[in-house]
């Protein structure tokens, strides 16, 4: 982030290549609001920390207000580290379009994911 124009530069070449740029761990570490303003971004995935704050109303209304912010911006937001289904449930109720994490499935072998992804097996059902 030290040599914000240079990164700039190098985001924008990238889209113009037809790749999707996301920021990682938004909401913890190095991003900000200030990085999502001056740069032009895909997807946001929400940092799991980031949403251990989901217990407290005040940490809902947070997790609310990023992921309404992304789509007025028109960016998609990936949520990670999803545990429960109450997690998933409020998600998708705050409009969140993407979730990852235990509660669909352990990480998984290439070849374990390519009979998933071409249909030879199936996840067992959610609770």
């Amino acid at each position: 982030m030290e040599e914000f124009a240079k990164l700039s530069a190098e985001v924008e070449k990238l889209r113009s290549l037809g790749f999707l740029v996301e920021i990682d761990d938004f909401g913890a570490g190095y991003s900000s609001l200030n990085t999502l303003k001056d740069i032009n971004v895909d997807k946001l995935k929400l940092d799991m920390k980031f949403l251990s704050g989901t217990d407290s109303e005040k940490g809902k209304l947070i997790v609310a207000a990023v992921i309404n912010m992304a789509k007025a911006l028109n960016i998609t937001t990936l949520a990670e580290g999803i545990e429960t289904k109450e997690q998933a449930d409020l998600l998708l109720k705050f409009g969140c379009s993407e979730m990852q994490g235990y509660y669909f499935s352990k990480p998984v072998p290439l070849e374990e994911y390519e009979d998933l992804l071409f249909g030879r097996k199936t996840l067992p059902a959610l609770a």
